[in-house]
């Protein structure tokens, strides 16, 4: 007998349970909460609000690390979504109430949205269809007030090991290099001298600054012959502003 059941997709499998599903470290674990926070400060501090008061949206927020970060530094006005209703489930316990289970694609119509000056979409650009890139971030300039900046990171695929971070995720749909990720900031209505693309480097101890000098090196090396059309960014992920006047 032919089956006539409809199943829900994979990756709305996926998101259900995210969390279950990828077992990513949360900052419940102290160690993991003192690495994620320093990274941070270092990633992202000159690109946050001086003004505390300032509104801050994380779209895509996850397990709700960014947030808490943010709350940590004394800002006072943070919000939320995520596609998973187990990572939302997180952030709440967390405290983060006003993050909400929300659909990033149906951005412009979620309750409560307002103009903000610092917009965060981290590691979430590239679980979108390409098709779909474009018209989400024009969504998130449009929410920016006066000033406002949207910040991405994503998986670098100028970087060595590209590939295996394109397809490390099974949710990921497609990759962006340094050249790829301005065309999309531009396509989606960032002028270009208000699009700043560099490198995310993360470590907080020694060792992984020797480690970020070994990257740079080897890089450097292995695209040699690609002379000026190769890529300047080594880091395993991208990071990129697009910001308003």
């Amino acid at each position: 007998m032919e089956s006539t059941i409809k199943s829900a997709s994979t990756c709305e499998r996926l998101f259900d349970r995210y969390h279950t599903y990828t077992q990513r470290p949360t900052i419940a674990d102290p160690r993991v909460r003192s690495a994620l926070f320093a990274s941070f400060g270092r990633m992202l501090g000159p690109w946050l609000p001086k003004d505390r008061s300032h509104g801050i949206l994380d779209v895509a927020c996850g397990e709700g690390s960014l947030l808490c970060y943010l709350r940590e530094q004394g800002y006072t006005n943070l919000a939320g979504c995520d596609l998973s209703p187990e990572n939302v489930a997180i952030c709440h316990a967390l405290g983060l109430e006003r993050v909400r289970c929300w659909n990033a694609l149906r951005l412009g119509e979620m309750p409560g949205l307002k103009r903000y000056r610092s917009i965060f979409a981290m590691d979430m650009i590239e679980h979108l269809p390409k098709a779909e890139a474009a018209g989400f971030l024009e969504t998130l300039r449009h929410l920016l007030e006066p000033g406002g900046s949207v910040v991405l990171q994503t998986p670098n695929m100028g970087s060595l090991y590209g590939c295996y971070h394109r397809h490390y995720d099974l949710s990921h749909e497609f990759g962006l290099n340094e050249k790829s990720a301005h065309a999309l900031f531009l396509v989606a209505g960032f002028a270009s001298d208000r699009i700043e693309i560099r490198p995310a480097w993360n470590a907080t101890t020694a060792l992984g600054r020797l480690r970020e000098a070994y990257l740079r090196a080897v890089h450097r090396l292995l695209f040699l012959g690609e002379g000026a059309g190769r890529p300047l960014i080594p880091t395993k992920n991208l990071l990129i502003r697009g910001s308003v006047k």
